[in-house]
């Protein structure tokens, strides 16, 4: 995991446009919230803040649209806030050693236009780590956006049928080949995969659009929620990435 700075945000997409969140307290209850919904209370136990502290962040990050609330069914005097803003990324420490990566990640696509184009994404996402920007949350949601329009163009509704399916799209696609490691959970092994394939070591995985896609594939065409609990890149010398998928209730 990337350290933060000590002058660290944390960024969210609203309706009225992008916000910077550099408050500690403020990044910790919109931390919580991308997990479940919570009263003033709970808040209060999770960030160890008192209720009339928390209540002036609360207001504030309800007008500007990163939160909203309503009414706890059993206990109309009590707000249950939720989170209505998306979390786009957040400032890490600037890694200079990452530049070099961009050149080497490059060079190494260069060859046909299929393969320089996932380069060229590749340096993207290294590029902006290296000055000090983590997209992850916002690789992940462009992925779901993407696996949405791919469900779409299937015809499976049942857990092999789809298996079967993404296997042949990341095929014909040249965004790798997909191994069946098991079904109890989904887990799929994806070999010369497009995002971890002769990437260089930036300590981290570099698989967040791969896991939006996969998630949304299977939540789509199965009808339940669905998410990777567990993706692992194996290194350069190994070219793959394992991911297991299940059920996201």
């Amino acid at each position: 995991m990337n350290d933060k700075k000590p002058d660290a945000f944390d960024v969210y997409s609203t309706t009225a446009g992008l916000r910077q969140i550099s408050n500690p307290v403020r990044q910790r209850i919109l931390s919580e919230l991308q997990r479940r919904d919570l009263s003033l209370s709970e808040i209060a136990v999770l960030t160890n803040k008192a209720q009339s502290t928390l209540s002036v962040h609360l207001d504030k990050m309800v007008k500007e649209g990163l939160i909203a609330y309503r009414d706890d069914p059993d206990d109309n005097r009590r707000k249950i806030f939720y989170l209505v803003s998306k979390p786009v990324g957040s400032s890490v420490v600037p890694r200079e050693d990452l530049m070099k990566q961009v050149e080497i990640t490059i060079a190494r696509s260069i060859g046909t236009p299929s393969t320089f184009l996932k380069g060229v994404i590749r340096s993207i996402v290294i590029g902006m780590e290296a000055i000090g920007f983590n997209m992850d949350p916002v690789l992940k949601d462009i992925g779901r956006q993407i696996g949405t329009e791919i469900a779409r163009r299937m015809k499976s509704n049942n857990v092999e049928g789809v298996i079967g399916e993404v296997k042949e799209f990341f095929k014909v696609h040249e965004l790798g080949e997909i191994n069946v490691y098991a079904l109890h959970p989904v887990t799929l092994i994806i070999k010369e995969e497009y995002d971890c394939s002769k990437a260089p070591d930036v300590g981290k995985t570099l698989c967040l659009m791969n896991e939006g896609i996969l998630e949304a594939i299977f939540e789509k065409r199965l009808g339940m929620p669905s998410r990777v609990t567990k993706a692992e890149t194996f290194g350069t010398q190994y070219n793959f990435c394992k991911y297991v998928i299940e059920p996201g209730f």
